[in-house]
Protein backbone atom coordinates (compact mmCIF):
# COMPACT_ATOMS: atom_id res chain seq x y z
CA UNK A 1 0.00 0.00 0.00
CA UNK A 2 1.74 3.15 -1.15
CA UNK A 3 2.01 6.16 1.71
CA UNK A 4 1.87 9.50 1.48
CA UNK A 5 3.78 12.25 2.05
CA UNK A 6 3.11 12.04 6.30
CA UNK A 7 3.48 8.60 6.27
CA UNK A 8 -0.08 7.85 6.54
CA UNK A 9 -1.59 4.77 4.15
CA UNK A 10 -2.74 6.40 1.06
CA UNK A 11 -6.61 5.83 0.81
CA UNK A 12 -9.10 7.15 -1.67
CA UNK A 13 -11.17 9.45 0.40
CA UNK A 14 -10.94 10.03 3.97
CA UNK A 15 -14.87 9.84 3.93
CA UNK A 16 -16.07 6.69 2.90
CA UNK A 17 -19.29 8.60 1.35
CA UNK A 18 -17.50 10.81 -0.62
CA UNK A 19 -15.27 8.05 -2.37
CA UNK A 20 -16.06 8.15 -6.16
CA UNK A 21 -15.90 4.27 -6.52
CA UNK A 22 -18.29 3.74 -3.75
CA UNK A 23 -21.51 2.23 -5.14
CA UNK A 24 -23.59 3.12 -2.70
CA UNK A 25 -23.00 6.92 -2.88
CA UNK A 26 -20.98 7.52 -5.87
CA UNK A 27 -23.89 8.90 -7.55
CA UNK A 28 -24.78 11.20 -4.54
CA UNK A 29 -23.32 14.85 -5.47
CA UNK A 30 -25.88 17.05 -3.15
CA UNK A 31 -25.50 21.09 -4.75
CA UNK A 32 -23.43 23.08 -1.81
CA UNK A 33 -25.50 25.72 -0.99
CA UNK A 34 -26.02 28.21 2.10
CA UNK A 35 -28.99 28.30 4.08
CA UNK A 36 -30.63 30.75 2.21
CA UNK A 37 -29.71 29.55 -0.95
CA UNK A 38 -31.02 25.96 -0.31
CA UNK A 39 -34.40 27.37 1.52
CA UNK A 40 -35.56 30.59 -0.45
CA UNK A 41 -36.35 29.27 -4.10
CA UNK A 42 -37.99 26.27 -2.20
CA UNK A 43 -39.61 28.42 0.49
CA UNK A 44 -42.89 28.71 -1.36
CA UNK A 45 -43.96 25.44 -2.39
CA UNK A 46 -42.88 23.90 1.02
CA UNK A 47 -44.99 26.30 2.72
CA UNK A 48 -48.00 24.93 0.21
CA UNK A 49 -47.29 21.53 1.09
CA UNK A 50 -47.30 21.83 5.01
CA UNK A 51 -50.43 23.62 4.84
CA UNK A 52 -52.48 20.92 2.33
CA UNK A 53 -50.82 18.58 4.70
CA UNK A 54 -52.65 20.47 7.58
CA UNK A 55 -55.75 20.23 5.75
CA UNK A 56 -55.94 17.08 5.42
CA UNK A 57 -53.89 14.85 6.86
CA UNK A 58 -54.24 14.06 10.91
CA UNK A 59 -50.79 13.44 11.35
CA UNK A 60 -49.36 16.65 10.11
CA UNK A 61 -52.04 18.36 12.07
CA UNK A 62 -51.45 16.32 15.09
CA UNK A 63 -47.75 16.91 15.22
CA UNK A 64 -48.81 20.88 14.37
CA UNK A 65 -51.27 20.74 17.87
CA UNK A 66 -49.50 18.75 19.68
CA UNK A 67 -46.56 21.42 19.65
CA UNK A 68 -49.32 24.36 20.03
CA UNK A 69 -51.10 22.63 22.66
CA UNK A 70 -47.77 22.11 24.54
CA UNK A 71 -45.72 25.05 24.04
CA UNK A 72 -48.33 27.91 24.19
CA UNK A 73 -51.73 25.83 25.65
CA UNK A 74 -54.31 28.36 26.81
CA UNK A 75 -51.28 31.37 26.66
CA UNK A 76 -48.10 32.33 28.28
CA UNK A 77 -49.10 34.66 31.06
CA UNK A 78 -46.29 37.26 32.46
CA UNK A 79 -44.70 38.27 35.90
CA UNK A 80 -43.09 41.30 36.26
CA UNK A 81 -39.28 40.77 38.02
CA UNK A 82 -37.70 44.38 38.40
CA UNK A 83 -34.90 44.52 39.69
CA UNK A 84 -35.46 47.82 42.63
CA UNK A 85 -32.29 48.49 42.73
CA UNK A 86 -31.09 48.57 39.27
CA UNK A 87 -34.56 50.84 39.07
CA UNK A 88 -33.84 52.80 41.99
CA UNK A 89 -36.87 52.67 43.82
CA UNK A 90 -37.63 50.64 47.11
CA UNK A 91 -38.53 46.95 46.84
CA UNK A 92 -42.36 47.49 48.37
CA UNK A 93 -42.62 49.77 45.10
CA UNK A 94 -41.30 47.57 42.51
CA UNK A 95 -43.40 45.16 44.31
CA UNK A 96 -46.45 47.59 43.93
CA UNK A 97 -45.59 48.22 40.50
CA UNK A 98 -45.23 44.81 39.30
CA UNK A 99 -48.60 43.69 40.73
CA UNK A 100 -49.67 46.61 38.96
CA UNK A 101 -47.80 46.27 35.69
CA UNK A 102 -49.58 43.06 35.27
CA UNK A 103 -52.69 43.90 36.03
CA UNK A 104 -52.97 46.46 33.31
CA UNK A 105 -51.48 44.09 30.51
CA UNK A 106 -53.63 41.69 31.72
CA UNK A 107 -56.90 43.87 31.46
CA UNK A 108 -55.67 45.40 28.14
CA UNK A 109 -54.47 42.67 26.43
CA UNK A 110 -56.88 39.86 27.76
CA UNK A 111 -59.35 41.09 25.79
CA UNK A 112 -60.30 41.33 21.54
CA UNK A 113 -58.75 44.88 21.91
CA UNK A 114 -55.02 43.10 21.45
CA UNK A 115 -56.43 42.68 18.03
CA UNK A 116 -55.61 45.05 15.63
CA UNK A 117 -58.67 43.26 13.94
CA UNK A 118 -60.41 43.17 17.00
CA UNK A 119 -61.18 39.67 16.90
CA UNK A 120 -58.91 37.58 18.97
CA UNK A 121 -57.35 38.29 22.35
CA UNK A 122 -53.71 37.65 23.46
CA UNK A 123 -53.36 34.12 24.13
CA UNK A 124 -55.48 33.68 20.91
CA UNK A 125 -52.98 35.74 19.17
CA UNK A 126 -50.30 33.52 20.59
CA UNK A 127 -51.38 30.29 19.65
CA UNK A 128 -52.33 31.87 15.83
CA UNK A 129 -48.28 33.30 15.78
CA UNK A 130 -46.94 30.30 16.65
CA UNK A 131 -49.17 27.92 14.72
CA UNK A 132 -48.29 30.18 11.55
CA UNK A 133 -44.62 29.83 12.24
CA UNK A 134 -44.75 26.17 12.54
CA UNK A 135 -46.36 25.98 9.17
CA UNK A 136 -45.43 28.70 7.14
CA UNK A 137 -41.90 28.88 9.00
CA UNK A 138 -42.37 32.63 10.13
CA UNK A 139 -44.98 35.40 10.69
CA UNK A 140 -44.64 39.38 11.54
CA UNK A 141 -46.45 40.89 13.94
CA UNK A 142 -47.00 44.62 14.01
CA UNK A 143 -47.50 46.92 16.27
CA UNK A 144 -50.26 49.37 15.49
CA UNK A 145 -52.45 51.85 17.32
CA UNK A 146 -56.04 52.25 17.40
CA UNK A 147 -58.40 54.11 19.80
CA UNK A 148 -61.69 52.32 20.61
CA UNK A 149 -64.51 53.09 23.48
CA UNK A 150 -63.97 51.14 26.52
CA UNK A 151 -60.37 50.18 25.64
CA UNK A 152 -57.41 51.81 28.51
CA UNK A 153 -54.45 51.75 25.73
CA UNK A 154 -54.82 52.42 22.21
CA UNK A 155 -51.33 49.75 21.33
CA UNK A 156 -52.38 46.53 19.59
CA UNK A 157 -50.54 43.68 17.34
CA UNK A 158 -51.55 42.87 13.75
CA UNK A 159 -50.12 39.27 12.64
CA UNK A 160 -49.18 38.61 8.69
CA UNK A 161 -48.49 35.37 7.90
CA UNK A 162 -45.38 34.09 6.20
CA UNK A 163 -47.00 34.09 3.00
CA UNK A 164 -46.91 37.69 2.61
CA UNK A 165 -43.80 38.70 2.83
CA UNK A 166 -43.05 39.12 -0.68
CA UNK A 167 -40.03 40.65 -3.12
CA UNK A 168 -42.22 43.92 -3.95
CA UNK A 169 -42.45 44.40 -8.17
CA UNK A 170 -39.69 45.31 -10.32
CA UNK A 171 -41.47 48.61 -10.94
CA UNK A 172 -41.18 49.31 -6.98
CA UNK A 173 -38.20 47.57 -6.28
CA UNK A 174 -34.95 49.95 -4.88
CA UNK A 175 -31.57 49.20 -5.48
CA UNK A 176 -31.22 47.31 -1.87
CA UNK A 177 -30.82 43.89 -0.85
CA UNK A 178 -34.31 42.36 -0.60
CA UNK A 179 -34.42 38.14 -0.08
CA UNK A 180 -37.76 37.16 0.18
CA UNK A 181 -38.96 40.14 1.09
CA UNK A 182 -36.63 40.67 3.72
CA UNK A 183 -34.79 44.23 2.81
CA UNK A 184 -31.68 44.20 4.68
CA UNK A 185 -28.77 47.34 4.71
CA UNK A 186 -25.34 47.35 3.77
CA UNK A 187 -24.64 45.61 7.00
CA UNK A 188 -26.66 42.77 6.28
CA UNK A 189 -29.05 44.13 9.29
CA UNK A 190 -33.43 43.34 8.14
CA UNK A 191 -34.72 46.95 8.15
CA UNK A 192 -37.92 46.71 6.25
CA UNK A 193 -40.35 43.88 5.76
CA UNK A 194 -42.68 44.03 1.86
CA UNK A 195 -45.91 42.90 2.36
CA UNK A 196 -48.57 41.99 0.10
CA UNK A 197 -51.33 44.47 0.34
CA UNK A 198 -53.89 42.12 -0.30
CA UNK A 199 -53.72 38.21 0.62
CA UNK A 200 -53.70 35.63 -2.39
CA UNK A 201 -57.18 34.36 -3.68
CA UNK A 202 -58.49 37.83 -2.58
CA UNK A 203 -56.27 40.39 -4.19
CA UNK A 204 -57.07 42.31 -7.54
CA UNK A 205 -53.70 43.03 -8.68
CA UNK A 206 -50.74 42.33 -7.18
CA UNK A 207 -48.77 45.04 -5.00
CA UNK A 208 -46.55 45.32 -1.51
CA UNK A 209 -45.91 47.69 1.24
CA UNK A 210 -42.59 48.66 3.16
CA UNK A 211 -43.15 47.62 6.61
CA UNK A 212 -40.10 49.27 8.99
CA UNK A 213 -38.78 47.37 11.30
CA UNK A 214 -37.92 50.42 13.67
CA UNK A 215 -39.97 53.66 14.10
CA UNK A 216 -38.20 57.50 14.08
CA UNK A 217 -36.46 56.86 17.63
CA UNK A 218 -35.13 53.45 16.76
CA UNK A 219 -37.99 51.00 18.76
CA UNK A 220 -38.59 47.99 17.15
CA UNK A 221 -42.13 48.26 15.91
CA UNK A 222 -42.23 45.20 13.42
CA UNK A 223 -40.90 41.16 14.54
CA UNK A 224 -40.27 39.03 12.39
CA UNK A 225 -40.99 35.73 14.27
CA UNK A 226 -38.92 32.91 12.79
CA UNK A 227 -36.58 30.17 14.09
CA UNK A 228 -32.86 30.84 12.90
CA UNK A 229 -31.44 27.46 12.66
CA UNK A 230 -28.27 28.37 10.52
CA UNK A 231 -26.14 31.51 10.38
CA UNK A 232 -27.44 33.53 7.40
CA UNK A 233 -30.83 32.57 7.21
CA UNK A 234 -33.14 34.90 6.29
CA UNK A 235 -36.40 32.94 6.87
CA UNK A 236 -37.75 30.75 8.82
CA UNK A 237 -38.10 26.87 7.70
CA UNK A 238 -41.57 25.44 8.16
CA UNK A 239 -41.94 22.77 10.87
CA UNK A 240 -42.86 19.60 8.62
CA UNK A 241 -40.14 20.59 5.79
CA UNK A 242 -37.99 17.35 6.58
CA UNK A 243 -40.77 15.21 7.09
CA UNK A 244 -42.89 16.17 4.05
CA UNK A 245 -42.25 13.37 1.93
CA UNK A 246 -42.87 10.80 4.50
CA UNK A 247 -46.20 12.55 4.96
CA UNK A 248 -47.31 12.45 1.78
CA UNK A 249 -45.82 8.87 1.03
CA UNK A 250 -47.64 7.55 4.04
CA UNK A 251 -51.00 9.12 3.18
CA UNK A 252 -51.41 7.39 -0.34
CA UNK A 253 -50.38 3.83 0.93
CA UNK A 254 -53.13 4.42 4.12
CA UNK A 255 -55.53 5.56 1.02
CA UNK A 256 -54.73 2.85 -1.43
CA UNK A 257 -55.03 0.01 1.70
CA UNK A 258 -57.88 1.60 2.85
CA UNK A 259 -59.28 1.63 -0.51
CA UNK A 260 -58.53 -1.98 -1.44
CA UNK A 261 -59.77 -3.34 2.03
CA UNK A 262 -63.18 -1.49 1.21
CA UNK A 263 -63.16 -3.47 -2.12
CA UNK A 264 -62.41 -6.58 -0.78
CA UNK A 265 -65.42 -6.56 1.72
CA UNK A 266 -67.83 -5.73 -1.28
CA UNK A 267 -68.86 -8.99 -2.81
CA UNK A 268 -69.11 -7.83 -6.50
CA UNK A 269 -70.49 -10.58 -9.32
CA UNK A 270 -69.39 -10.35 -12.59
CA UNK A 271 -71.79 -11.92 -15.47
CA UNK A 272 -70.93 -12.73 -19.05
CA UNK A 273 -73.44 -13.95 -21.71
CA UNK A 274 -72.84 -15.26 -24.71
CA UNK A 275 -76.10 -14.97 -25.86
CA UNK A 276 -77.38 -11.35 -27.78
CA UNK A 277 -80.30 -9.72 -26.26
CA UNK A 278 -83.05 -8.51 -28.49
CA UNK A 279 -81.29 -5.11 -29.16
CA UNK A 280 -78.24 -6.94 -30.17
CA UNK A 281 -80.08 -8.86 -32.95
CA UNK A 282 -81.49 -5.93 -33.59
CA UNK A 283 -77.97 -4.33 -34.42
CA UNK A 284 -76.75 -7.44 -36.22
CA UNK A 285 -79.38 -6.57 -39.02
CA UNK A 286 -76.84 -3.00 -39.59
CA UNK A 287 -74.09 -3.59 -41.90
CA UNK A 288 -71.15 -3.68 -40.09
CA UNK A 289 -69.25 -0.14 -41.32
CA UNK A 290 -72.40 1.64 -39.79
CA UNK A 291 -72.77 -0.54 -36.45
CA UNK A 292 -71.94 2.58 -33.32
CA UNK A 293 -69.15 0.88 -31.60
CA UNK A 294 -70.01 -1.03 -28.62
CA UNK A 295 -69.56 0.52 -25.21
CA UNK A 296 -69.01 -0.98 -21.42
CA UNK A 297 -71.21 -0.68 -18.91
CA UNK A 298 -69.51 0.40 -15.78
CA UNK A 299 -70.85 0.46 -12.00
CA UNK A 300 -69.07 1.86 -9.04
CA UNK A 301 -67.91 -0.83 -6.58
CA UNK A 302 -69.91 -1.51 -4.12
CA UNK A 303 -71.62 -4.28 -1.62
CA UNK A 304 -73.85 -6.57 -3.20
CA UNK A 305 -73.73 -4.69 -7.15
CA UNK A 306 -74.00 -7.51 -10.18
CA UNK A 307 -71.92 -5.86 -12.99
CA UNK A 308 -72.25 -6.81 -16.63
CA UNK A 309 -69.91 -7.04 -19.26
CA UNK A 310 -69.61 -7.46 -22.89
CA UNK A 311 -69.28 -10.88 -24.83
CA UNK A 312 -66.57 -13.18 -24.55
CA UNK A 313 -65.04 -11.37 -21.56
CA UNK A 314 -64.80 -13.07 -18.28
CA UNK A 315 -63.29 -11.78 -14.84
CA UNK A 316 -61.56 -13.72 -12.27
CA UNK A 317 -61.84 -12.76 -9.18
CA UNK A 318 -58.97 -12.05 -6.99
CA UNK A 319 -57.98 -12.26 -3.22
CA UNK A 320 -56.51 -9.00 -2.56
CA UNK A 321 -55.87 -10.15 0.87
CA UNK A 322 -57.35 -7.61 2.77
CA UNK A 323 -56.67 -5.90 5.40
CA UNK A 324 -53.04 -6.38 5.18
CA UNK A 325 -51.64 -7.68 8.09
CA UNK A 326 -48.50 -5.58 7.81
CA UNK A 327 -50.03 -2.64 7.64
CA UNK A 328 -50.18 -1.19 11.00
CA UNK A 329 -46.32 -2.38 12.36
CA UNK A 330 -45.38 -0.39 9.00
CA UNK A 331 -47.07 2.69 9.15
CA UNK A 332 -46.28 2.43 12.93
CA UNK A 333 -42.32 2.25 11.95
CA UNK A 334 -42.64 5.35 9.63
CA UNK A 335 -44.16 7.32 12.14
CA UNK A 336 -41.34 6.84 14.70
CA UNK A 337 -39.14 8.24 12.07
CA UNK A 338 -41.26 11.05 11.33
CA UNK A 339 -41.81 11.71 14.83
CA UNK A 340 -37.77 11.42 15.43
CA UNK A 341 -37.57 14.20 12.38
CA UNK A 342 -40.09 16.42 14.50
CA UNK A 343 -38.89 15.45 18.31
CA UNK A 344 -41.27 13.47 19.61
CA UNK A 345 -41.58 10.27 20.73
CA UNK A 346 -43.66 7.29 19.34
CA UNK A 347 -46.04 7.74 22.85
CA UNK A 348 -46.33 11.25 23.02
CA UNK A 349 -47.05 11.79 19.34
CA UNK A 350 -49.30 9.06 18.84
CA UNK A 351 -50.57 10.08 22.66
CA UNK A 352 -50.93 6.05 22.48
CA UNK A 353 -49.19 4.55 26.00
CA UNK A 354 -49.15 0.82 26.96
CA UNK A 355 -45.60 1.01 28.20
CA UNK A 356 -44.94 1.19 32.04
CA UNK A 357 -44.95 3.90 33.99
CA UNK A 358 -41.05 4.90 33.94
CA UNK A 359 -41.09 4.37 29.94
CA UNK A 360 -44.38 6.66 29.99
CA UNK A 361 -42.64 9.61 32.10
CA UNK A 362 -39.35 8.99 29.97
CA UNK A 363 -42.00 9.70 26.55
CA UNK A 364 -43.17 12.65 28.27
CA UNK A 365 -40.10 13.79 29.44
CA UNK A 366 -37.98 13.77 26.01
CA UNK A 367 -41.00 15.36 24.45
CA UNK A 368 -41.01 18.36 26.93
CA UNK A 369 -36.94 18.79 26.11
CA UNK A 370 -38.16 20.01 22.87
CA UNK A 371 -41.46 21.96 24.09
CA UNK A 372 -39.17 23.94 26.62
CA UNK A 373 -36.81 25.23 24.04
CA UNK A 374 -39.58 26.31 21.43
CA UNK A 375 -41.27 27.81 24.34
CA UNK A 376 -38.08 29.85 25.39
CA UNK A 377 -37.48 31.05 21.97
CA UNK A 378 -41.07 32.11 21.85
CA UNK A 379 -41.31 34.24 24.61
CA UNK A 380 -37.95 35.80 23.31
CA UNK A 381 -39.23 36.13 19.85
CA UNK A 382 -42.59 37.74 20.54
CA UNK A 383 -43.80 37.98 24.29
CA UNK A 384 -41.02 40.00 25.84
CA UNK A 385 -41.40 42.17 23.27
CA UNK A 386 -45.23 42.53 23.60
CA UNK A 387 -44.79 43.06 27.27
CA UNK A 388 -42.37 46.03 26.68
CA UNK A 389 -44.84 47.64 24.08
CA UNK A 390 -47.86 47.72 26.55
CA UNK A 391 -45.98 48.39 29.57
CA UNK A 392 -44.20 51.71 28.16
CA UNK A 393 -47.28 52.82 26.18
CA UNK A 394 -48.65 52.14 29.79
CA UNK A 395 -46.17 54.14 31.82
CA UNK A 396 -46.13 57.17 28.78
CA UNK A 397 -50.22 57.26 29.32
CA UNK A 398 -49.84 57.63 33.09
CA UNK A 399 -51.26 54.24 34.43
CA UNK A 400 -47.89 53.45 35.61
CA UNK A 401 -45.86 55.70 37.93
CA UNK A 402 -42.28 54.86 36.83
CA UNK A 403 -39.41 57.22 38.10
CA UNK A 404 -36.51 57.30 35.69
CA UNK A 405 -38.11 55.06 33.45
CA UNK A 406 -36.14 57.47 30.52
CA UNK A 407 -33.15 56.43 31.28
CA UNK A 408 -32.10 53.03 29.58
CA UNK A 409 -30.87 51.04 32.30
CA UNK A 410 -33.48 51.85 34.73
CA UNK A 411 -36.35 51.10 31.75
CA UNK A 412 -34.61 47.82 31.24
CA UNK A 413 -35.04 47.09 34.85
CA UNK A 414 -38.98 47.94 35.10
CA UNK A 415 -39.08 46.22 31.88
CA UNK A 416 -37.81 42.84 33.16
CA UNK A 417 -40.28 39.96 33.41
CA UNK A 418 -41.05 36.15 33.59
CA UNK A 419 -43.18 33.86 31.02
CA UNK A 420 -45.19 30.91 32.51
CA UNK A 421 -47.48 28.73 30.97
CA UNK A 422 -49.05 25.46 31.05
CA UNK A 423 -46.67 22.58 32.28
CA UNK A 424 -46.25 18.66 31.99
CA UNK A 425 -48.85 16.79 33.93
CA UNK A 426 -48.08 14.70 36.34
CA UNK A 427 -48.42 10.88 35.70
CA UNK A 428 -48.89 10.04 38.93
CA UNK A 429 -49.14 12.82 41.41
CA UNK A 430 -48.22 11.14 45.23
CA UNK A 431 -45.48 10.32 43.89
CA UNK A 432 -44.06 13.82 41.67
CA UNK A 433 -45.77 15.91 45.46
CA UNK A 434 -43.50 13.15 47.90
CA UNK A 435 -40.58 13.93 45.27
CA UNK A 436 -41.24 17.57 45.67
CA UNK A 437 -41.02 17.44 49.19
CA UNK A 438 -38.22 15.43 49.70
CA UNK A 439 -36.62 18.26 47.18
CA UNK A 440 -37.99 20.91 49.38
CA UNK A 441 -36.76 19.27 52.81
CA UNK A 442 -33.15 19.03 51.42
CA UNK A 443 -32.61 22.30 49.72
CA UNK A 444 -32.51 20.81 46.18
CA UNK A 445 -35.28 23.25 45.32
CA UNK A 446 -37.36 26.18 46.57
CA UNK A 447 -41.04 25.87 46.61
CA UNK A 448 -41.12 28.94 44.17
CA UNK A 449 -39.60 27.16 41.67
CA UNK A 450 -41.71 24.42 41.98
CA UNK A 451 -45.01 26.36 41.74
CA UNK A 452 -42.97 28.34 38.98
CA UNK A 453 -42.35 25.09 37.08
CA UNK A 454 -45.92 24.14 37.51
CA UNK A 455 -46.83 27.46 35.34
CA UNK A 456 -48.11 29.64 38.24
CA UNK A 457 -47.58 32.74 39.49
CA UNK A 458 -45.89 32.26 42.62
CA UNK A 459 -46.50 35.61 44.64
CA UNK A 460 -50.32 35.08 44.05
CA UNK A 461 -50.04 31.75 45.26
CA UNK A 462 -48.63 32.39 48.71
CA UNK A 463 -51.53 35.60 48.80
CA UNK A 464 -54.37 33.28 48.03
CA UNK A 465 -52.68 30.86 50.10
CA UNK A 466 -52.61 33.15 53.07
CA UNK A 467 -55.83 34.69 52.97
CA UNK A 468 -57.21 31.31 52.54
CA UNK A 469 -55.33 30.08 56.10
CA UNK A 470 -56.61 33.17 57.85
CA UNK A 471 -60.03 31.97 56.41
CA UNK A 472 -59.45 28.71 57.70
CA UNK A 473 -57.69 30.08 61.19
CA UNK A 474 -60.61 32.06 61.88
CA UNK A 475 -63.11 29.60 61.30
CA UNK A 476 -61.33 26.80 63.26
CA UNK A 477 -61.42 29.22 66.37
CA UNK A 478 -65.23 30.49 65.71
CA UNK A 479 -66.33 26.36 65.70
CA UNK A 480 -63.77 24.27 66.98
CA UNK A 481 -64.20 20.10 66.81
CA UNK A 482 -63.86 17.58 69.39
CA UNK A 483 -64.01 13.94 69.49
CA UNK A 484 -65.78 12.25 72.62
CA UNK A 485 -65.73 8.71 73.16
CA UNK A 486 -69.30 7.15 74.00
CA UNK A 487 -69.20 3.91 76.02
CA UNK A 488 -72.81 2.70 75.78
CA UNK A 489 -72.89 0.67 72.89
CA UNK A 490 -68.78 1.09 71.81
CA UNK A 491 -70.16 3.66 68.78
CA UNK A 492 -68.26 6.93 68.78
CA UNK A 493 -69.62 10.21 67.87
CA UNK A 494 -68.22 13.55 66.42
CA UNK A 495 -70.04 16.66 68.65
CA UNK A 496 -69.24 19.95 68.18
CA UNK A 497 -68.74 22.60 70.76
CA UNK A 498 -68.91 26.32 70.50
Amino acid sequence: MASSSYGYPEVEAPYRSTSQTNPATQEWNPPSSSADEALLPSLGTLRDQCRQLDRNESLARGAIENYTTNVIGDGLRPQARIDHELAGITEPDARAFERRAEKVFEMHMGKAAADFHGQSTLQEIEQQAFRSTMLDGDCLVIRRYRDRPGVILPVCLQLIDGARIQNPSFGSAREVEIREGVEFDKAGVPVAYHVETTPRGIGIGPGTVRVPRFDDEGNQVALHVFRKRLPGQSRGEPFLAPVVQKFKQLTDYSEAEILAAAINACYTTFITTETPDVAARQKSAIPEALRPPQKRHTEKFGPGIMMELLPNEKVDRSAPGRPNPNFDPFVQAVIKQIGIGLGLPYEVYTQHFQSSYSAARGAILEAWKSFKVWRSWFIEAFCRPVWEWVITDAVREGLLEAPGFDDPLARQAYLATQWTGTEMESIDPLKESKSNECDIKNGIRSRRSIIESQGRDFDKHVREYTAEADIFKIQSKAQPLSVAQEQGNGNTTRKGKV
